[in-house]
């Protein structure tokens, strides 16, 4: 008889099967490396406070030198105040298990600034939604932030979401080390923060006071934007709150009065701060979607590596690389790599103290109300200089550095789009070449012309909205006729006009 036919020795009966089912959902006895939250009186029907309940499991998870699996079942658990992890040191990892985001919820019944304090080294949080709303009550927002996290070092967050906090989903704090976190497996982070709208303001430079509005008691707070008017430059950041007041840089354009418009955008999904050594974070294939300001603000953090995902519909900009002032430690050596940005308010990418930045082949859509689209959709609200020629941009086949304003890069562009002229020997007319349009992105532009053979004709480079070698973009400039040379033209920002140059060509 083959092996695989052969009858067990001793068959489960359907009552033991039952009860091991029964077991594992709410448990009459908890294992020593799992503790279920059900097993310490959480119900997670929506109604009831399981606040004690889910405090009670942490404590023993974390208070246990083995540490564990902290295990959620499939349900909504309400709570009627924040729910603290301990502070602990290097103990064993603990981590948080849900059923998924979509099945195990954790959600206020009450007024709070926080729904959950993570502190803890490593360990993971999975498939658990973290939701500032009651969702039994018209979800309303009641928490500020989903949740506050500081000395996360080696944390895992997988199919877990931070979403409804009228300020962030998760705020990383700029308190002891919190390096090497992951984000991946679809994380979301969405639809967190708020916008204030007025009119009862009046500005001046970078100072802006409020004649009702009290920033403070509205959660306004360094890091949030102030938005007056429409198009490129109505986007400033917030970098001090007083008493019915803010500062903000750059400074205002133009004079703001009683009855201008304004907007104050609040909060983003996932906002990580500088802290003693906060470094390397990686965020593959996350979901940064309907922030009132940004998706994602990275501060002062070196290492951090975003894999693809979705910045799509927030306020301000998908991700915004900075900082509380412009003056203090800046992001280093991060990458972007084959994101996608869709609807955002104002830009796409934020760079305002970045170096050493690679954004590789993202896909920029238009945002609704701010920049172009294209390259121009990644800018800065400062213009102020600090590494951004280590910044490069792969798009769409072409390599662009960032330029500051009044200097051309350095970079030698390679691997640029070809422009080729071949013609018959004996041509009658010119090879004519119309440049591109005048850039609107703060990045080089360069092109190059390969001459195979120009057909005994000169070759005009023209262009239709700007000048060439500071002449009129309709007269252009001629190059000589030959063979085998090549054509550089390169944008130069101060004088608005395409400089055109050649190697010597052949007779």
């Amino acid at each position: 008889m083959a092996f695989w036919k052969k009858p067990r020795e001793k068959e489960l009966l359907p009552r033991n099967k039952e009860d091991i089912v029964r077991e594992m959902w709410s448990p009459k006895k908890t294992a020593d490396q799992l503790f279920n939250v059900k097993s310490y009186g959480a119900i997670g029907d929506g109604k009831a406070d399981d606040r004690k309940a889910l405090q009670k499991a942490i404590d023993a998870a974390y208070g246990t030198s083995k540490g564990g699996n902290l295990f959620f079942p499939p349900g909504l658990y309400r709570i009627s105040g924040p729910i603290e992890v301990p502070e602990w040191g290097m103990g064993a990892a603990v981590s948080w298990i849900g059923h998924s985001s979509e099945t195990t919820r954790i959600a206020p019944s009450e007024p709070m600034d926080y729904l959950v304090r993570m502190r803890g080294g490593s360990g993971s949080v999975k498939g658990i939604q973290f939701m500032g709303t009651d969702p039994e009550n018209g979800y309303t927002q009641l928490v500020k932030v989903c949740m506050v996290a500081s000395e996360i070092r080696d944390k895992l967050f997988s199919g877990a979401a931070f979403m409804w906090g009228s300020v962030h989903g998760l705020q990383i704090l700029g308190e002891g080390n919190n390096n090497l976190c992951v984000f991946d497996r679809l994380c979301q982070f969405s639809q967190n923060g708020s916008v204030i709208e007025g009119s009862g303001a009046s500005g001046r430079g970078a100072n802006v006071s409020f004649m009702k509005l009290d920033p403070a008691a509205r959660d306004v707070h360094v890091g949030a934007y102030f938005k007056v008017g429409s198009g490129e430059g109505s986007v400033y950041h917030i970098d001090e709150v007083g008493p019915r007041s803010i500062k903000v840089s750059p400074p205002l354009k133009e004079t703001i009065s009683p009855g201008t418009p304004y907007k104050i955008h609040l909060g983003c999904g996932l906002q990580t701060d500088r802290g003693s050594d906060n470094n390397v974070y990686g965020i593959y294939d996350c979901h940064f979607v309907g922030n009132a300001a940004t998706g994602l603000m990275v501060r002062g953090l070196y290492g951090h590596h975003i894999q693809g995902g979705n910045f799509d519909s927030n306020g301000i900009a998908g991700i915004h690389i900075g900082s509380g002032a412009i003056n203090t430690t800046p992001a280093y050596s991060g990458s972007i790599n084959h994101s996608y940005f869709e609807n955002n308010g104002y830009a796409n990418v934020l760079l305002d103290y970045a170096a050493g930045l690679s954004v590789i082949e993202p896909l920029l859509a238009k945002p609704r109300d701010g920049m172009a689209g294209g390259l121009a959709s990644i800018t800065s609200l400062y213009n102020e200089e600090y590494q951004y020629d280590t910044t490069s941009i792969l798009y769409n086949g072409r390599l662009h550095q960032y330029v500051p304003e009044g200097r051309r890069s350095p970079i030698d562009m390679k691997d640029e789009p070809r422009m080729t002229v071949n013609k018959k020997s004996g041509a009658s007319e010119a090879e004519t070449v119309k440049l591109p349009p005048a850039p609107t992105h703060k990045f080089s532009e360069e092109v190059e012309i390969f001459v195979e053979h120009s057909g005994g004709q000169e070759v005009r480079l023209v262009c239709d909205n700007a000048k060439v070698n500071n002449r009129p973009g309709s007269e252009g400039v001629l190059a000589p006729a030959g063979i085998g040379y090549k054509i550089t033209a390169y944008y130069n920002r101060s004088d608005k006009s395409w400089m055109v140059s050649h190697t010597t060509p052949l007779a």
